[in-house]
């Protein structure tokens, strides 16, 4: 049978969120390496993806504070789970779709061939930490109704029994191209039987749901007190190909490996081991 999904995004709306379309975000080409980047800034005031950890509380775009610049903060909410999304509107239609668009950050990875995404994140507020914390990309491919999963896919991170302090850059390697489920990758069908490798540039075809999150797959947590949480600089690399502006239509990404940011940033920004 297949897996129903229920999350914190089956909440009722009950805040304001920023009006946002999917043109913005900086783009570039790398000829050396034959891989191309995009990155939601914030700088310019583009909110590509409508990344966001609640419908319940407003999504402020804040001009300083970020790494550098301007950055999006949620705060005030509490969570089990406290996850960063971007999802398309075929992931359950009709539920809280204000908080929903396509972007680069869903759609057809494999044709765009996706090789890694990065972002830095900020836990300015702790609710209740633990010692089997850790940071997750999940991503999720919807049937044809939006309410069941076709395929779940989670990469995690080593643990963080300590809250990050400040901005801390986290990334993911993705390998859309693949032939086989890259190492570090949990691949599996809805109903949780495994992927195979012969579906892992299937699945990736089409990506309904992205999710970054201080959690690990299977554990328990409490959910004690509120969050304030920050992101930025969300990072997608890809193969060399026609750079591609962000639109109302799903676009593929995808990217083999992290590349420089090409923006200074005002302290070092660690890479979690």
């Amino acid at each position: 049978m297949k897996k129903s999904v229920t999350t914190f995004f089956l909440i009722a709306l009950s805040a304001a969120v920023l009006g946002a379309g999917n043109d913005g975000g900086s783009a570039r080409s790398t000829p050396s390496d034959q891989t191309n980047t995009f990155i939601e800034t914030y700088d310019d005031g583009t909110d590509v993806g409508l990344w966001h950890c609640s419908v319940n509380v407003p999504r402020i775009l804040e001009t300083n504070g970020g790494n550098p610049g301007a950055y999006i903060q949620q705060g005030g909410f509490s969570s089990h789970v406290p996850t960063w999304a971007s999802i398309s509107p075929r992931f359950q239609p009709g539920v809280n779709d204000t908080y929903k668009i396509d972007s680069i950050y869903t759609g057809d990875w494999t044709t765009l061939g996706v090789t890694s995404i990065i972002v830095d994140l900020n836990i300015i507020q702790v609710a209740t930490w633990g010692t089997d914390r850790a940071v997750t990309l999940e991503l999720l491919q919807m049937d044809d109704t939006g309410f069941n999963v076709n395929y779940d896919a989670t990469y995690t991170l080593p643990d963080l029994p300590e809250p990050p302090v400040g901005w801390q850059t986290y990334s993911f390697p993705v390998d859309a191209n693949s032939p086989t489920i890259p190492d570090g990758w949990v691949f599996t069908h809805g109903d949780g039987s495994p992927g195979t490798d012969a579906e892992w540039s299937q699945f990736l075809h089409r990506i309904d749901l992205t999710s970054i999150g201080f959690y690990k797959p299977g554990f328990a947590y409490p959910g004690l007190g509120t969050w304030i949480l920050g992101i930025d600089n969300i990072e997608i690399d890809f193969q060399a190909g026609p750079t591609p502006t962000p639109s109302l239509t799903p676009t593929p990404t995808s990217t083999p490996g992290a590349t420089p940011r090409p923006r200074p940033t005002p302290h070092p920004r660690p890479m979690p081991h």
